[in-house]
């Protein structure tokens, strides 16, 4: 079947039906007034806390709590930070020292009081801080994108040491932008740490993709967030957040995204950004790269504004960099205990796996003593779930243990308040295994596996879901190869998987496989469960009738009956970058063989008995990643050109993918 691209099927994940979408509006301006309401809520949760039934619940507050005046925390280049602190009653009253956790956010710390009041109600002094140039720090200061965390961190851990409360044990929490706070000051504080626990986020940058694929939807949902830091916005409707619309161009708009770089592309590098060992220096050269006069001591003049549309709606930088700005400088001289937290379905997974192996190799003797990590079935904050179908759960148990796992006390209790060796009793690993509905431990990553290879075969037409497309552990012999035309202006769409904003997690990809631009290789239903847990890989042969395309691979998880075909892992490969050396692009010869080997992804899932393993192949992901144009860098009237996409398999050219089966084995 012939598909046609409509932008209405492109869906947005954090979106309340139309219904309940004025409440959006009442719950944000509710989160400013929890200094009305806190006194009495913690007096119904006493109440409520008195039931035995409910006395090992850890979300009810356990003693009561004040918040102070709002403190200016002056930097050394003068700008300043809006910070609030919330101490326990009886703490404050005696003047008494106890543990702090520190939370540093871009996101408006006046609607994160509830959680400052009930930290504190745990025994602990939570301090909340508002970033440079973001919330209530704006008017002191303007953002400096990531740029300046580590250094305006270290300060105020420095700050928080000559308060009279603190008593030389500091941790820090956050999901996301509020983890990469964490991230930035994880190495060489000084000792001023105790104890981290970053969620959903990464040392890895996030637009970085080993094969050269930039991912649009994100650029588009990271343009939103900034814009969201400088307004105190009272509504979850992007089209108030972002008046010019330029999220829309960036999810709706496939020409907008065309890929058409120069071979020999001007275009600035994060690399040399990096190359600086100052923040101050790395601000300089963005501001004269860029055109802009952003100062980050000063409050905002627009100038801020004007470099996120060049970094993220006009993508006027190229991610050659595997670091984010943030963890510039990192050099694995680890020492405060971690706890990672992560999800399947999460944008940051790929990079945080990137990040475990990373530290397994560089700090041994850190990941085995002090480094943990807890990996579950959620998307991003599992925000999708609870926006999307607020009133139709089909999981209801994972995101009660997303709410359990997210503020971690057992973690705090023991780092903060308890003995650190005990940590060494954890496993570096737990991990869910997805279909199964079980966690395992593990003291590596990956686990020892054994791989399965099954082989691509076709008599020539796996186009969609009517082809003959079919995966088999026998290699092939003599088979015609399979071809597909990839028109940038028809793009295949993003359904589900690791997104911000857009749909996430597990959706059911069956329209998508209609189209005759996917070809479908799928096995024969499983006579006996399979439990996959490490990274999938794909060795593939292909050739193009153009010098630069896209191939894009997808894991799926078909049900029995054919029921539904649920999407698992996906990713790509731009031609130009198949070596895996961005700064060395070249160019592919048209309609010659080329072998392509890339990772598909990391994942844990169980396929079960009468289920079937199924691979996608297409040459486009929008919005989740840009489309390529095919014109390598040349221009002509339509902006794109049509390509003619050949994949073999036979003999000479066994393209086939690599499962990695777990043993049963949870080795040490």
């Amino acid at each position: 079947m012939k598909r046609k691209f409509n932008p209405k099927d492109i869906q947005i994940g954090l979106k309340l039906p139309t219904l309940l979408a004025p409440l959006s509006s009442i719950f944000i301006r509710m989160a400013f007034l929890v200094d009305y309401i806190y006194t009495p809520l913690f007096k119904i949760f006493e109440v409520i806390g008195r039931s035995k039934r409910l006395q090992n619940v850890g979300f009810l507050p356990e003693t009561n709590s004040i918040r102070l005046k709002e403190v200016l925390i002056e930097l050394e280049d003068g700008g300043k930070l809006a910070t609030d602190i919330y101490l326990p009653k009886e703490l404050y009253k005696k003047k008494g020292s106890g543990p702090t956790i520190l939370v540093r956010l871009p996101y408006w710390k006046d609607r994160l009081s509830i959680l400052g009041y009930f930290i504190a109600s745990k025994g602990y002094v939570a301090v909340i801080q508002d970033i440079r140039g973001c919330g209530r720090s704006s008017e002191y200061g303007t953002n400096s994108l990531y740029m300046y965390e580590r250094q305006d961190g270290l300060e105020t851990l420095r700050w928080i040491t000559r308060r009279f409360w603190y008593n030389k044990k500091i941790g820090m929490w956050g999901l996301s932008y509020l983890g990469i706070t964490q991230l930035a000051v994880s190495w060489d504080n000084d000792n001023l740490l105790t104890c981290l626990n970053p969620i959903h986020s990464s040392y890895s940058n996030v637009f970085w993709h080993p094969r050269g694929l930039y991912p649009v939807g994100l650029s588009g949902a990271i343009y939103l967030i900034m814009i969201s830091t400088m307004k105190k916005l009272t509504t979850m409707d992007f089209d108030q957040w972002d008046r010019n619309g330029y999220y829309k161009q960036l999810f709706f708009n496939p020409s907008n995204s065309f890929f058409n770089e120069p071979i020999d592309s001007k275009k600035p590098k994060l690399s040399d950004m990096a190359s600086f060992d100052n923040p101050k220096y790395s601000m300089k050269m963005i501001n004269r790269v860029y055109k802009t006069d952003v100062n980050v001591s000063r409050m905002d003049d627009g100038s801020f504004t004007k470099l996120i549309k060049e970094m993220f709606y006009k993508r006027n930088i190229f991610h050659n960099y595997d670091l984010s700005p943030y963890a510039f400088g990192l050099n694995y001289e680890f020492n405060t205990p971690t706890l990672f937290i992560g999800g399947w379905y999460d944008m940051f997974i790929e990079h945080m796996m990137r990040d475990v192996m990373l530290i397994q190799k560089n700090a041994p003797d850190f990941f085995r003593e002090k480094f943990k990590m807890i990996i579950g079935p959620w998307s991003h904050i599992n925000m999708d779930k609870f926006l999307l179908k607020p009133l139709k759960y089909s999981h209801l148990k994972d995101d009660f243990r997303f709410l359990q796992k997210i503020l971690p006390f057992w973690w705090y209790d023991c780092c903060l308040k308890g003995e650190q060796s005990l940590l060494s009793e954890i496993p570096p690993l737990q991990i869910y295994i997805l279909n199964k509905d079980i966690w395992r431990a593990f003291y590596k990553w990956p686990p020892t596996s054994t791989d399965l290879k099954l082989y691509l075969h076709s008599d020539g037409k796996s186009n969609s879901l009517n082809g003959n497309g079919f995966l088999s552990k026998n290699k092939p012999k003599e088979e015609p190869p399979d071809q597909y035309l990839f028109d940038p202006s028809n793009p295949v769409i993003t359904k589900g998987g690791r997104n911000l904003f857009l749909l996430s997690g597990p959706q059911d990809q069956t329209d998508i496989e209609r189209g005759d631009d996917v070809l479908i290789f799928t096995t024969s239903v499983l006579e006996k469960g399979l439990e996959i847990i490490g990274e999938v890989k794909i060795i593939f042969y292909a050739s193009t009738t153009v010098e630069d395309t896209d191939f894009m691979v997808k894991l799926v998880d078909v049900y029995p009956n054919n029921k539904k075909s649920i999407n698992v892992i996906d990713s790509g490969v731009r031609t130009r970058y198949r070596n895996g050396n961005l700064d060395e692009p070249e160019l592919v010869n048209p309609n010659k063989i080329y072998k392509f080997e890339i990772v598909i992804g990391s994942i844990a899932i169980y396929f079960p008995k009468n289920h079937k393993i199924r691979l996608e192949i297409t040459s486009s992901n929008f919005p989740r990643f840009d489309v390529n144009s095919n014109l390598a860098g040349k221009k002509n009237k339509k902006k794109f050109q049509i390509a003619t996409q050949t994949i073999y398999h036979d003999k000479n050219h066994p393209s086939h993918i690599i499962i990695p089966v777990f043993n049963g084995k949870e080795n040490k």
